[in-house]
């Protein structure tokens, strides 16, 4: 054999080496690729899938506090009402005229007490207007 089919033989065995470091890279960087998009890829689920949790838990709490503010306004509203109902009747001559009494059992005995319209107002207010609401099934 000729020192030229020698170094023709050593060169085309390198090259054949090359190939096949070349194509085991080739096989590695694919594997390594595809092994990094699956976790990616479930990385970006488990994101979306907790970013969905949280929008739906924080649409949850606006739409509570959204009924919740509702029934506050119209609780408000009822108790305007109910109030104006009072004082208008309170502003009746008729009762003007009687004088409310209020009794104060205590140790020392029952102590009566003259009722002014906005003290009657300011004490039996509340329980009036739950009585109401009651009535009204409300």
């Amino acid at each position: 054999m000729s020192l030229q089919k020698i170094l023709e033989k050593i060169e085309q065995e390198a090259s054949q080496e090359v190939e096949a470091i070349l194509g085991e890279a080739r096989k590695k960087a694919d594997s390594l690729k595809k092994e990094a998009e699956a976790r990616a890829r479930a990385q970006a689920e488990s994101i979306i899938k907790q970013a969905e949790t949280e929008a739906s838990l924080e649409a949850s709490r606006i739409l509570t506090q959204a009924q919740l503010q509702r029934r506050m306004e119209l609780l408000k509203a009822r108790r305007e009402q109910i109030s104006r109902v009072l004082e208008e009747a309170l502003k009746n001559e008729e009762l003007k005229k009687l004088r409310l009494k209020k009794e104060i059992v205590s140790r020392e005995g029952i102590l009566e007490e003259m009722l002014e319209a906005d003290r009657l107002l300011a004490e039996l207010g509340p329980e009036i207007e739950n009585e109401i609401l009651a009535w009204l099934k409300i």
